[in-house]
């Protein structure tokens, strides 16, 4: 169980004493096991919510509890920009680094993880992090902090960037993070990808909750309309209209286009 009570944020402003607020007296309870996705616009306090989860910042105000013991020891959180996070000099090196925190740096394990997101050995051991592309480098991220195995995962935008065949692949790792009992948050612009796979939808506006619902009350329509923003209004139009998401932006933008027109 996760509980997070009456939790507010501010960054320094440029005033002497000036704050920004990113979170507002935010209040939740989540189950182990739960799988949300975490949605709002650029600057609702999504990547800062996931920062407190993961215990990188501490709250203002308020109180973050979790069953499993300390934050930090607890829970992992995969960055928005990954290349910000690599310090070892090979793609090899990147992934044992984590194994060895676990106590499980053996071969068969290595194997496993670089498998997982479509890297050979080989091919990938031996080459710096650096040299990968934008999607190579967001999936070695992710292989990382599955790697330390803990019972808290939280990603911002892991798809961002990718190609269908990679955002397929991190997938199927969310899938199998599930199984496996992991608390798993997702914030991302782009819900449909994992609606799916998830429990329940939070939404943020201008740091505080607009509705935190089940998955099957989001689809459902049982959800009071004014707390969605527009964009999700005509993504469950489009639903309830094809009884599935739409497979892009492109094809969610014509299909807006299409109702205005109406």
């Amino acid at each position: 169980m996760l509980k997070v009570r009456e939790v507010s944020f501010s960054y320094k402003g440029q005033g002497k004493n000036s704050r920004i607020p990113a979170l507002k007296n935010v209040s939740f309870d989540l189950e182990s096991g739960s799988f949300v996705i975490l949605t709002g616009r650029t600057g609702s306090g999504k990547s800062t919510l996931l920062q407190l989860l993961c215990g990188l910042i501490e709250p203002e105000s308020g109180r973050i509890d979790c069953e499993y013991g300390k934050l930090t020891s607890r829970a992992s959180m995969i960055f928005q920009y990954p290349e910000e996070c690599f310090f070892n000099p090979t793609v090899r090196e990147e992934i044992e680094f984590s194994l060895k925190i676990t106590g499980r740096n053996d071969y068969g394990r290595l194997e496993d993880i670089l498998q997982m997101i479509g890297f050979e050995l080989d091919g990938f051991g031996s080459r710096t992090p650096f040299s990968l592309s934008g999607g190579e480098q967001r999936l070695l991220a992710i292989a990382s902090i599955v790697a330390l195995d803990r019972e808290i995962v939280l990603f911002d935008e892991p798809t961002s960037g990718l190609d269908a065949r990679a955002v397929d692949r991190v997938r199927k790792i969310l899938s199998s993070e599930r199984k496996a009992g992991k608390t798993i948050i997702v914030a991302t612009h782009w819900p449909a990808e994992f609606l799916d796979l998830a429990t329940h939808m939070m939404n943020l506006v201008e740091g505080k909750i607009s509705h935190f619902v089940t998955v099957s009350e989001y689809v459902s329509g049982n959800l009071h309309r004014e707390r969605l923003e527009e964009r999700e209004k005509y993504l469950l139009n489009y639903y309830k209209r094809f009884t599935r998401f739409p497979a892009s932006e492109e094809e969610l933008i014509s299909f807006v286009r299409r109702e205005k027109r109406c």
